[in-house]
C-alpha cells in the first residue's frame, strides 16, 4: 500500500510536472529558434531579390513573385516552383550584345571623306552595324572594317631620287571645322557637371569659332581631350564617394528593419505567453470544476483545490520571469534602435549641410565670388516668372571686357585672372542692391535689373562702364588700359531666357563693332 501513500504520489506528480514545464519550455524556445531562423531567411531572400531587381527585365516578374511568398510565410512547395522556373531563366539568358553608337562616327565619316566608293562602302557598312545580323561586335573590328574603306591597300611602288632630291614629309590636312562641329555636337550631348560650365563656355567659344582664335587647332583639340579626361576623373571619383554612402545607408537601414522585426518577435510572443497562460489557467479550473463532482471526500476536494492553485501560482511565476527577462530584452532593443535613430537623424542632419554647402559653390564662380552661369539661369527663370506675373520692367544687360584674349596673350594668364577679379569687384560694388549680376563664361558678366525700363538701364549701365574705363589696372608698374562694352535690352511678354540674352548679346556685338568701350540696346522691334 506504500505505492499509494498520498505524499509519494504528490512528489511522484510534482516531479512530472516540473519535467513537462521544462519540456514545454525548450519546445517554445526551439520554436522561437526556427522562426527566428526562418524570419532572417526571409529579410535575407527579399534583400537578395532587391539588389539583383532591374538586372534583367525576364527575372523581374520573377523576383517579385520569391518576395511575395516569403514576405509572411514560407510555402515550400510554391517557393520550389518559383526557384526552378528562376534557374531555368538564368540558364536561358543570354548576355546582350555590345552595341556602339556610330551614328556620329558615321556622320563624319562621310562628311570626311567624299569620294563615291568610299561614301558607298561607308554606307554599306553603317548599314550592317546597325542591323540585327550584325557580325561585328567589337569596336577594333568596326575601326579595322573603315581603315580598310578609307585607306585602302596600295601596291608598293620604287622611288628613284636623284642626288639634290630629298624626301618630303606628307602633310595631313584636316578639316577644322568639320572636328570642330563634332566636338561641339559631342558636348551638347554630354552631361557635364556644374563645376565645368564655366570652362566648358571657353572651349565651347574656341570650337566655335577655330580660325579666328589666338591659339593654334592642335592645342584647342588637345585642351579640349585633356578637359574630356578632367571630367571623366572627376565623375569617377563622385561616384568613388557615392557607392561607399549608399551602402552604409543600405547597412543602416537594414539593421533598423532587423531591430524593428525582433521588437515585433518580443511582442507577438509575449501576447502567445498570455494566451497560453490564460488557457492552462482555465484548464486548470475546468478540471478541478469536473473533479469537484465527482469528489464525496472534503478533504479531497481540498486537497485537490490546492494543488490546483498551486500549480497555478507556479505558471504564474514562470510566466511573470518570462515576461520579465522579456521585458528587459524590449526595453535593450528599444534603446539601441532609439540611439540609432538619432545616430541616422544626425548623418541626416550633416549630409543636408553638406548639400547645402554644396550647392552653394555650385551657384558660385571660384574665380571671381560672383554667381556663376547656374545662378544666373536660376535667377532670369524666376524674374521672367515674375514679370509675366505683375508686368513691372524688366532689363538684361551683357558686359565683355575689351581685348581680354590680348591681354592673356601680352601679359600672362595670372594678369589676365586679376583683371576678372577686380572687374568682379567693380562692378559687385557699384551695382544696386536689387541688381543681379553674375559671371557668365570667360570675361562675359551677365546683369539682370528688376524693375527697370530700359531708358533707365542704359544709365546705369553706361555709369558702370565710365567707372571700369576710370579704374586703375597695373601691371610691373605700368597702366594697363581696360574698357568693357556693354549691349543691354529689356524684356517682352513674349520673351524666353533664350531671346532675350540672344538680343542682348546682339547689342553687346553691336557695341564691339562700332569701336568697344560703349554701351547699345536693342529692343524687340529693332531686332
Amino acid at each position: 500500500m506504500g505505492f499509494f501513500n498520498r505524499s509519494d504520489n504528490e512528489d511522484f506528480g510534482e516531479q512530472w510536472r516540473k519535467k513537462y514545464l521544462n519540456l514545454f519550455d525548450e519546445q517554445n524556445k526551439i520554436e522561437h529558434t526556427h522562426r527566428e531562423k526562418e524570419r532572417l531567411l526571409r529579410q535575407f531572400i527579399i534583400q537578395l531579390s532587391l539588389l539583383n531587381e532591374s538586372h534583367d527585365k525576364q527575372l523581374d516578374p520573377i523576383l517579385q513573385r520569391v518576395r511575395l511568398h516569403v514576405k509572411n510565410e514560407v510555402d515550400p512547395q510554391s517557393l520550389k516552383v518559383e526557384l526552378k522556373t528562376f534557374t531555368d531563366s538564368v540558364k536561358n539568358i543570354t548576355p546582350p550584345k555590345k552595341t556602339l553608337n556610330i551614328g556620329l562616327l558615321f556622320e563624319f565619316l562621310l562628311h570626311q571623306y567624299t569620294d563615291s566608293p568610299q561614301q558607298t562602302a561607308l554606307r554599306e557598312l553603317q548599314k550592317l552595324v546597325s542591323s540585327e545580323a550584325n557580325t561585328i561586335e567589337q569596336s577594333s573590328e568596326l575601326f579595322l572594317e573603315i581603315l580598310k574603306i578609307i585607306e585602302p591597300e596600295k601596291p608598293e611602288t620604287a622611288v628613284v631620287l636623284s642626288a639634290d632630291e630629298s624626301i618630303v614629309e606628307p602633310v595631313v590636312l584636316i578639316d577644322v571645322n568639320a572636328v570642330s562641329e563634332q566636338l561641339l555636337a559631342y558636348f551638347n550631348v554630354l552631361a557635364i557637371p556644374a563645376i565645368f560650365e564655366p570652362e566648358t563656355a571657353l572651349i565651347t567659344e574656341a570650337l566655335l569659332n577655330p580660325n579666328q582664335s589666338t591659339k593654334p587647332f592642335n592645342e584647342i583639340l588637345s585642351e579640349s581631350v585633356q578637359y574630356l579626361v578632367k571630367i571623366k576623373e572627376f565623375c569617377d571619383a563622385e561616384q568613388n564617394d557615392i557607392d561607399p554612402f549608399l551602402l552604409h545607408i543600405a547597412t543602416q537601414l537594414s539593421e533598423l528593419n532587423t531591430m524593428v522585426s525582433q521588437i515585433s518577435t518580443l511582442l507577438e510572443d509575449s501576447a502567445k505567453n498570455r494566451n497560453q497562460l490564460d488557457y492552462a489557467v482555465f484548464t486548470q479550473i475546468r478540471n478541478l470544476q469536473i473533479t469537484a463532482i465527482k469528489i464525496t471526500s472534503l478533504d479531497a476536494l481540498k486537497d485537490k483545490v490546492n494543488q490546483c492553485f498551486k500549480t497555478i501560482a507556479s505558471d504564474i511565476k514562470i510566466h511573470h520571469q518570462h515576461e520579465k527577462e522579456q521585458h528587459a530584452l524590449l526595453q535593450d532593443l528599444t534603446a539601441e534602435l532609439f540611439n540609432k535613430m538619432i545616430s541616422l537623424e544626425l548623418e541626416s542632419e550633416n549630409l543636408k549641410a553638406e548639400l547645402t554647402v554644396t550647392h552653394t559653390q555650385s551657384m558660385l564662380d571660384t574665380l571671381t565670388g560672383l554667381p556663376n552661369r547656374n545662378a544666373y539661369n536660376q535667377r532670369i527663370k524666376d524674374e521672367l516668372a515674375r514679370y509675366k506675373r505683375y508686368q513691372m520692367p524688366l532689363s538684361l544687360a551683357i558686359l565683355d571686357i575689351d581685348y581680354f584674349k590680348s591681354i592673356n596673350d601680352t601679359l600672362g594668364y595670372k594678369f589676365g585672372d586679376r583683371v576678372l577679379m577686380l572687374t568682379a569687384s567693380v562692378l559687385q560694388e557699384y551695382k544696386r542692391d536689387t541688381d543681379f549680376i553674375a559671371r557668365f563664361s570667360g570675361e562675359k558678366f551677365v546683369m539682370v535689373l528688376p524693375n527697370t525700363t530700359q531708358d533707365v538701364a542704359l544709365i546705369l549701365i553706361d555709369e558702370l562702364r565710365e567707372i571700369m574705363a576710370n579704374t586703375g589696372f597695373n601691371s610691373n608698374g605700368k597702366g594697363v588700359p581696360v574698357t568693357i562694352s556693354c549691349g543691354l535690352t529689356d524684356v517682352t511678354e513674349d520673351d524666353t531666357e533664350d531671346s532675350v540674352f540672344e538680343r542682348a548679346n546682339q547689342a553687346l556685338c553691336e557695341a564691339k563693332n562700332t569701336g568697344r568701350n560703349r554701351c547699345c540696346n536693342l529692343t524687340q522691334n529693332e531686332k
